[in-house]
């Protein structure tokens, strides 16, 4: 399979003092991939700096909701497992969806069986939807909530595409 180049513009860099070319391409099965060559010493010094910067914010980022998954484990799951404990399937997806919404009921009894027990499937859902696990919970934790929002307030979408 191989790329074929659909579309190659060059056109001045941020600053004004090189250049900048994008290129779009396409492979066999309509897949597409876009890059971006800059030819500029000051643009690709001021690129190189913005994708240590988003790294660095994604670190904190990964960091803070470790530290919330891993607060919130300690203090509630098992409280959260035993809010399932004894509950046939159907009365557990009631409980964790309120009736609806994600998963189906179909779907929760494959994650279930792919699980190998409803208590291994709740226990991966606590620190993997920590925000509904709390709400079900009816959990106000000042430290993990203020973890969870620091998280948020680090993300931004991904800088122009290189």
């Amino acid at each position: 399979m191989s790329w074929e180049i659909m579309r190659s513009e060059t056109g001045p860099c941020d600053c004004g003092a090189g250049t900048m070319i994008h290129v779009m391409e396409m492979d066999d099965w309509n897949p597409t991939r876009s890059s971006t060559e800059i030819h500029c010493p000051a643009c690709e010094e001021k690129r190189s700096r913005e994708l240590k910067a988003d790294r660095a914010r994604e670190k904190r980022r990964d960091e803070l909701l470790r530290r919330a998954k891993q607060l919130a484990t300690d203090r509630y799951l098992e409280n959260w497992l035993a809010r399932f404990a004894g509950m046939s399937k159907r009365a557990a997806w009631e409980r964790y969806t309120g009736g609806s919404g994600y998963p189906a009921l179909g779907t929760f009894y494959q994650h279930v069986k792919h699980s190998g027990s409803l208590s291994k499937y709740m226990e991966w859902c606590f620190p993997n939807e920590l925000e509904k696990s709390l709400r079900i919970l009816g959990v106000e934790d000042k430290e993990i909530e203020a973890l969870l929002k620091e998280h948020s307030r680090l993300w931004r979408p991904t800088s122009k595409s290189l």
